[in-house]
């Protein structure tokens, strides 16, 4: 098989690979929640089929070490051992250990490591070997030679698995220097007694090179029951250091991670039959309507004929809308992927902190676009940090509270209207009111905290680098918290909201559209443009006279909205349109929120609501402050995308200077 091609499958394997971690992580977990013993096959069986696919698929080290950890969980299955804490910790590292050699494979970096070696000593010592003083280096030293030779014998079935001796044979001879003998006493004395389906042949097979038993028997992982198998020492040596690689190798990994960030960008997404089907299904119908539409290329159209044609542009529209629906689709994927990560995080930092915690999870199925998917998991990561660190008292203060020493924090995701809402809440201790006013006193954002609203004092918490954390750790105190949260989302074109009770918790919820390449807009008219404004992001649209908007010093213009003063953010000014409206009063003030901010929008007026196609402007252009992409509108004429979040801070600098 060609390197490409390999690659293909490797490819393929690794992201197989990262599923079974993440299954044996998951199980891990419940076995620490005292799920019942079935667990342990399952994460038997993810380990196992890890094991076999390294193995065949070119990462002996990966093979190896995780034949470590498939031992140690066999002697739990089979009752040898207690599954206990200790073990549950061990393997739980080994998991990430894993990860981290497939992050390296995938960057062409050598795969093992200090870590990888540490935890093979661990597992090796929970079997007990090793334990006694010396005995894990005196398994290593016997462990390792320069000469080997090695007699593969397949049973005669092994062809008919769709296994190949000779790419196990050119496997191995990745270790080293190899000189293959084949062995005929198993073959058919005559040709009529030849069974092409099944394997006749063995090998003797002297390698040379230092090289690990373990990295030889992992070539065989896959078809250890499957054939005969002896591994000879010829000379032992003892174990060295790790050399460093050599220079075409350091080349190799170079380019392989060139190659990795060049296609960053690019990533698969595994869809149903059922997905397929329906797409295939579509577009044999819109074959059909197309042949139907090519047959008034020529000829009178009539009133009979023209009601026809009617009919068939309505079915191309039709047709055309559920493509569009279907092809989005495929790259909808449930939000559990980003959920369940959180289960390990969750215990590991609640540890750390002395707290109890108990994860409640809703609506993981629930599906939004794979982009937004992805940019997702850091603001929630910043969420739930916070939620337990800040957020939830330890149990002591818990009992005084009269409540249970166990908190609860909860992740829900459901759909509402064209939107996603992610839900983050925890019943702990709510926002402290008198910390968050005393901190921002004293870094001089507000003069007091009287008259001040509790949710203007929860706004207070997204300005940059605030925190009310006495002492600087790892989870808290760094300066590097809910603004980084509120900047991600609202660079998805969504918003973060707080509600909070004291001494009963709170919920933080993230609003963000399903996808990033359609939205919904509503289409403004600014002189001779035209521009899409997201509807999410849409408050209300107003009519005002002439006398409700005020000047400022500084240029500035506000209006008053259900209580409070907005700025005006005039749309032709800042795109310098010409032939706009220039009187309040003969065009429509539009109010949008973005980035915890309301303004106004002054515009011509609205022309209606659409589904606009995003295309990227900074790709095709350059990077223009306030817009955030482009369209092409029904006449064939391009409508910039209106980025709210971006004129909103662009308000704020103008106020600012």
């Amino acid at each position: 098989m060609s390197k490409a091609g390999l690659a293909q499958f490797q490819q393929v394997f690794i992201e197989e690979s990262l599923e079974g971690l993440d299954t044996m992580e998951s199980s891990l977990l419940a076995l620490d929640n005292g799920g019942d013993g079935e667990l342990v096959h399952t994460i038997f069986r993810a380990a196992h089929s890890i094991k076999g696919g390294a193995a065949t698929f070119g990462f002996p080290e990966i093979s190896s070490f995780t034949h470590e950890a498939e031992s140690l969980l066999d002697e739990v299955r089979s009752g040898k051992r207690a599954i206990d804490g200790g073990i549950i910790e061990l393997l739980l590292r080994t998991v990430d250990c894993l990860r981290g050699m497939f992050a390296r494979a995938q960057g062409g970096e050598p795969l093992n490591d200090a870590v990888a070696a540490g935890l093979r000593g661990e597992l090796a010592a929970a079997m007990g070997r090793g334990a006694a003083a010396g005995g894990a280096q005196e398994r290593r030293e016997v462990d390792q030679a320069d000469a080997w030779t090695v007699r593969f014998r397949p049973h005669p079935g092994m062809l008919a698995g769709g296994n190949d001796p000779l790419r196990l044979i050119r496997e191995l001879g990745a270790l080293g220097e190899i000189a293959v003998t084949p062995i005929f006493d198993r073959l058919p004395a005559t040709l009529a007694a030849l069974e092409p389906t099944e394997c006749h042949l063995g090998w003797t097979i002297a390698l040379k090179g230092p090289a690990r038993r373990a990295d030889i028997a992992a070539v065989f992982d896959w078809v250890e029951d499957e054939c005969d198998l002896a591994i000879e020492a010829q000379h032992v040596v003892a174990p060295a250091a790790a050399a460093a690689p050599a220079p075409a190798a350091v080349a190799d990994a170079g380019a392989a991670r060139a190659q990795r960030e060049a296609s960053a960008e690019s990533s698969s997404v595994r869809v149903s039959i059922d997905k397929i089907d329906g797409l295939i299904n579509l577009v044999g119908e819109l074959v059909i309507t197309q042949s139907m539409l090519d047959t008034f290329r020529e000829g009178e159209i009539d009133a009979a004929r023209m009601a026809v044609l009617e009919q068939g542009l309505a079915q191309l529209a039709r047709h055309t809308r559920e493509l569009q629906e279907s092809v989005m689709g495929i790259r909808m994927l449930p939000i559990a992927s980003v959920f369940n990560r959180f289960p390990r995080m969750v215990r590991d930092i609640s540890q750390k902190l002395g707290k109890q915690v108990k994860l409640e999870m809703i609506g993981e199925h629930t599906e939004l676009d794979k982009t937004v998917l992805e940019k997702i998991g850091d603001p929630m990561v910043h969420l739930v940090r916070n939620a337990i660190d800040h957020g939830l008292e330890t149990p002591d203060k818990r009992r005084a509270a009269g409540k249970p020493d166990v908190g609860t924090l909860t992740l829900q995701a459901a759909h509402r209207g064209g939107s996603i809402v992610v839900e983050v809440s925890d019943d702990g201790a709510g926002l402290n009111r008198e910390a968050i006013v005393a901190k921002a006193v004293q870094r001089g954002l507000i003069a007091s905290g009287e008259g001040l609203s509790d949710d203007a004092v929860a706004e207070l918490i997204f300005q940059p680098g605030f925190s009310t954390a006495a002492v600087t750790t790892d989870l808290s105190g760094r300066g590097v918290g809910m603004d980084v949260v509120r900047r991600n989302v609202a660079d998805l074109g969504g918003s973060v909201t707080i509600r909070s009770t004291p001494g009963q918790g709170s919920v933080f919820t993230i609003t963000l559209p399903l996808t990033l390449a359609i939205i919904d807009g509503l289409t403004a008219a600014v002189g001779e443009e035209r521009y899409i404004v997201p509807l999410v992001s849409i408050v209300e649209s107003v009519q005002l006279k002439a006398e409700a908007v005020r000047s400022v010093a500084g240029g500035g213009e506000l209006f008053r909205f259900r209580g409070e003063y907005l700025p005006v953010i005039r749309l032709h000014d800042v795109f310098g349109c010409s032939g706009a409206v220039q009187a309040i009063d003969q065009g429509l003030m539009v109010v949008v929120e973005g980035d915890g901010t309301r303004v106004g929008l002054f515009v011509d007026g609205l022309i209606g609501q659409q589904q606009a196609v995003v295309k990227s402007l900074e790709a095709n252009y350059r990077r223009v402050q306030g817009i955030s992409g482009a369209t092409i509108l029904a006449d064939g004429s391009v409508a910039l995308i209106v980025d709210i979040v971006g004129l909103v801070r662009l308000q704020g600098r103008r106020k600012a200077a």
